[in-house]
């Protein structure tokens, strides 16, 4: 059964098929009438029919044309002469162009249009809409421009500055044929209109590197040597670019810049890239002072002032004893002796000035001593075999060289290298008897930290923390000559 709406939709196409019956049938009784109408109508229909074929071989060839200009004139030739892809408003243009063009042949060909009229009224109406779409046009001609002369590319990061306006900076997401689309450093995006790209200065952060020289002051007290300044700035800034720095940025570097009231001023130069300016800076900024506390050193106070640390006595300005047992109390396993301990093994350490490029260890050979960095910057490399390929880990003011061999009474497992000229305290099993000889009860509260800092580091080979800490003490013992005095009490 057919449902309601079918027969409602059928009803209605009674009515024009009854119209269609009855003229078509009255037309056929008249005689030669249906004759004459069907030749017109066999005429119109090749005559749209030729209409339909040449339209269809203009717009052919005007395709043809297209991707000729498109993948062996622009894709081949230009992109070739320009290094790099055709930007896709040239492509939309030549194809505009070109199809523009056929529909003036079908109309001057196919329909025998009279083309001077025809592009007598488009100039006169060209002119008004130039008139009316003026800032509109400008664009999309500067964005051409932008396009052919390429003062700056998709992925650059750019700032646009002109005296009066905001300053804009970020990252070229696209160009079109209106605006250009900027990504900025808050991660927004930033509509801009071509014409105000034109009228503005470019600077392009991107060319000719993809980094550009970052510079940050800092002024310290005139009674710090200026080459200590420069080896204690200098680790710091090269240990923190190893966290940002790019495989083809120069080496950080530091410079004398003024000599002020308040001290010298060093310039601390970097080279990040562009969008990680602002992350470095901060990253150079922490290693600085890491560095400068380690050293016993701060930035200088205006002299004017006066506040909790500000350095006045030579204890902030040079490597003593006083600086020292306070290194000593933060670096572990040392930090396990009392208050007296230390000031004793500050006062036996052996100070040693190394150059940058030095092997201070090399993987292998037996410990004789272990190195606290005081200033500088040492590197780590892994034996051959561990870690082929790792890269080497940096070792600055605080942290020990070779603990954990000497200790134990083995070989080192890293070569160590000195990556700028570095200051080092070098403590042996001579240095260590001073303390353990005045007081032997110190070497087990050092053996027990010293293990649980190897066995937190991840040494390997080892039953447990106990049996670590046993190893060491026995190792002191025997390598102090501990053990007979001892026996002698």
């Amino acid at each position: 059964m057919a449902k309601p709406g079918i027969v409602t939709r059928l009803n209605k196409l009674l009515l024009p098929l009854a119209g269609c019956l009855l003229l078509g049938g009255a037309l056929y009784l008249e005689g030669s009438a249906y004759q004459t109408a069907g030749a017109e109508a066999l005429e119109s229909g090749w005559r749209v029919l030729g209409y339909a074929l040449s339209i269809g071989l203009i717009l052919s060839l005007a395709t043809l044309v297209q991707r000729l200009v498109q993948y062996v004139v622009l894709d081949g030739l230009v992109a070739s002469a320009m290094g790099g892809p055709v930007p896709r408003l040239l492509s939309q243009l030549s194809g505009l162009l070109i199809f523009l063009l056929a529909f003036g042949a079908i109309a001057g060909f196919v329909f025998k249009q009279d083309l001077t009229v025809l592009w007598a009224a488009s100039g006169v109406a060209g002119v008004v809409l130039g008139m009316a779409l003026r800032e509109l046009l400008l664009d999309i001609f500067t964005g051409l421009a932008l396009n052919l002369d390429r003062p700056v590319r998709i992925g650059d990061h750019v700032r646009l500055h002109k005296a009066g306006d905001e300053t804009l900076q970020g990252r070229i997401v696209e160009i079109s044929w209106r605006s250009t689309r900027l990504k900025d450093d808050m991660g927004n995006l930033v509509i801009v209109p071509n014409s105000r790209i034109a009228a503005s200065t470019i600077t392009n952060h991107s060319m000719p590197e993809p980094w550009l020289e970052f510079m940050v002051p800092l002024v310290l007290d005139a009674g710090v040597p200026a080459e200590r300044a420069l080896r204690i700035l200098e680790a710091a800034v090269i240990e923190a670019s190893l966290a940002f720095a790019t495989p083809t940025a120069p080496p950080p570097y530091i410079r004398v810049r003024a000599i002020t009231l308040n001290g010298v001023e060093y310039g601390v130069y970097f080279n990040p890239p562009v969008e990680k300016r602002f992350r470095a800076r901060s990253i150079v900024l922490e290693h600085v002072l890491r560095h400068l506390d380690r050293a016993g050193l701060r930035p200088a106070w205006p002299k004017g002032e006066r506040a909790s640390g500000d350095p006045e006595t030579a204890a902030w300005r040079s490597v003593e004893a006083d600086g020292l047992t306070r290194l000593l109390a933060a670096t572990a396993p040392l930090n396990a002796l009392d208050t007296d301990d230390r000031v004793v093994l500050a006062g036996a350490i052996r100070l040693r000035r190394l150059p940058a490029g030095l092997t201070l260890v090399q993987a292998g050979e037996t410990a004789v001593a272990v190195h606290l960095v005081l200033e500088g910057l040492l590197a780590a490399e892994p034996a051959r075999g561990r870690g082929a390929g790792a890269a080497p880990v940096p070792l600055g003011p605080g942290r020990l060289v070779g603990a954990g061999a000497l200790l134990l009474g083995g070989a080192h497992g890293e070569t160590v290298r000195c990556r700028t000229e570095t200051l080092v305290g070098e403590i042996t099993m001579d240095t260590l008897r001073l303390v353990l000889e005045r007081r032997p009860e110190a070497a087990e509260a050092l053996s027990r930290a010293a293990a649980a800092l190897l066995t937190g580091e991840g040494a390997g080979g080892r039953a447990g923390e106990a049996d670590l800490a046993a190893d060491i003490l026995s190792n002191l013992r025997r390598a102090t000559g501990l053990g007979r005095l001892v026996a002698a009490r």
